[in-house]
């Protein structure tokens, strides 16, 4: 929990010095505020007709900074639901979405509003996909899973397009089919014979 709480507080700290870019003014219709004592951020909090909190963060010259929580409702009242990262009214940083049971379900990383870095989807706590973006366009490898945890596909991107390697993988690991891609092309590949 204390990881947790230090984690929120430096992303709210980190985002809160401000970005060359400037977001969407923050809308808190609907929304508590209060002045965070001998600051110029104010605390928001968002709840339900029976008073649990829907939503909460921090707005600074009118927009959203720091990390920003939804969460569940009527009977998992209390749990989070996503946490998001804002600078300026940006998403910039970790943005998270969790089951009900508390479990990460998705996890992605934001710069200026844009996915710049990991994405993965997790089900159960495994992951089942995980993927590399740069400027909101793929890049790197992108690969996945079975329900065992084993790669069962691997993509390599470039620029948004595939460019390298495809490879499907049966379920003792080997490749069963292999293509390469050159700029979102394929120029070979086929089924992989074995020995």
């Amino acid at each position: 929990m204390r990881t947790i709480l230090l984690f929120f507080s430096l992303s709210f700290f980190a985002a809160c010095s401000g970005s060359v870019n400037s977001g969407a003014a923050a809308n808190l219709e609907g929304y508590e505020t209060e002045l965070v004592k001998g600051t110029q951020i104010t605390k928001a909090i968002k709840r339900d007709a029976a008073g649990d909190i829907v939503e909460t963060g921090y707005v600074s010259n009118g927009k959203r900074n720091g990390v920003w929580l939804t969460f569940y409702q009527a009977e998992n009242a209390g749990k989070i639901k996503t946490m998001a990262s804002y600078s300026d009214g940006i998403l910039s940083g970790p943005y998270l979405e969790y089951s009900n049971r508390g479990q990460i379900e998705t996890e992605v990383y934001y710069e200026n509003n844009m996915y710049n870095g990991r994405f993965a989807t997790y089900k159960f706590g495994r992951m089942e996909k995980e993927m590399n973006y740069i400027d909101n366009q793929l890049d790197g490898k992108s690969v996945e899973y079975n329900n065992r945890g084993e790669i069962q596909k691997e993509v390599n991107f470039k620029n948004g397009k595939q460019h390298g390697l495809m490879r499907y993988y049966n379920d003792e690991g080997e490749v069963v089919m292999e293509y390469e891609y050159k700029n979102g092309e394929k120029i070979s590949g086929g089924m992989v014979e074995r020995n």
